[in-house]
């Protein structure tokens, strides 16, 4: 099972006004829910976290898992993640806010200090730093996330890829999630870069990549039709996350990185053909699920 990592303790031990909402979006996460509720749970007392599990067109043990962990569970037989994360918004009060994916891992002290930064900067918008497990990953999507995970867009002050957290003057941006498939770009591109802040080095969240080419392929191109997806919209993506630019310099600046190139081009040219094609059959409502990382061996400590 993955070890929740040993973290900071929030100086206070907890917020001093009401607690940090958090609203955690899940579909089917049985295998996955337990680990991110036992380690928002870590190094925070319990009433410092408002955290609502919303389980949406679940047909498995989503619900009863996070019942027994002791948070609040929301239900509706309708599946969709936009749908999910508006019941959360109108079932929690309090800000700053948290929009946690049910399949990543992050301590509850890191997110309340993460959450400091939304209360006290111009900020409104804040994450944690990610980290990537690639325990069990097949080497060409080791390969695809040594080029990825050094790309500016990743690095300077990125919110999204599982948590997003909002203050209340960031939340007044939007009236409510749309139904698209980018939640977290959508998020990104309502706040310049002034606005949004990354924690400090040493507060992560860990997300764990799908453990096959094929998998990951099916991620990528969920991903790059919901980039397209929220082009079309009035919200225009403020940068391209998979841009040549991007892994360009990254070589640049690292040579050896070069050997990384085949497989993160080629990954990233293809899943681009199918993202279109995607669209092109207004096939919007099949979301490519990974379920090679929603198992008890993925990240294993």
């Amino acid at each position: 099972m993955f070890r929740v990592p040993v973290g900071p303790t929030h100086a206070n031990g907890g917020p001093s006004g009401p607690p940090v909402s958090v609203v955690i979006p899940a579909h089917n996460e049985q295998a996955v829910i337990g680990r991110c509720l036992t380690a928002l749970r870590a190094g925070v007392p319990t009433d410092a976290l408002d955290i609502v599990v919303v389980c949406n067109g679940c047909t498995d043990g989503t619900a009863e898992i996070a019942r027994t962990a002791g948070v609040r569970v929301v239900e509706t037989p309708r599946p969709g993640k936009a749908g999910a994360l508006n019941l959360g918004d109108a079932a929690v009060a309090s800000f700053p806010r948290f929009y946690v994916d049910a399949d990543v891992v992050v301590r509850g002290d890191v997110l309340l200090e993460t959450a400091d930064l939304l209360r006290t900067d111009a900020a409104m918008a804040a994450a944690p730093r990610l980290a990537v497990d690639l325990t069990g990953v097949s080497w060409p999507v080791r390969s695809f996330y040594r080029l990825w995970m050094r790309q500016p867009f990743v690095g300077d002050s990125h919110v999204g890829s599982g948590v997003v957290g909002l203050n209340e003057a960031g939340r007044g941006r939007f009236e409510h999630f749309p139904e698209i498939i980018a939640d977290d770009l959508f998020l990104y591109t309502l706040f310049s870069a002034d606005e949004r802040r990354a924690a400090r080095p040493g507060l992560d969240f860990t997300i764990f990549p799908a453990r096959t080419v094929r998998a990951h392929l099916h991620r990528l191109v969920r991903v790059y039709a919901g980039n397209r997806q929220l082009g079309q919209t009035e919200a225009k993506p403020e940068t391209a996350a998979n841009g040549r630019s991007g892994w360009a310099r990254v070589v640049k600046e690292d040579p050896r990185r070069v050997v990384d190139i085949p497989c993160y081009v080629g990954m990233v040219v293809l899943a681009q053909l199918l993202a279109r094609r995607k669209l092109r059959r207004g096939d919007l409502r099949t979301w490519e699920r990974d379920n090679t990382s929603r198992t008890t061996s993925a990240g294993a400590a």
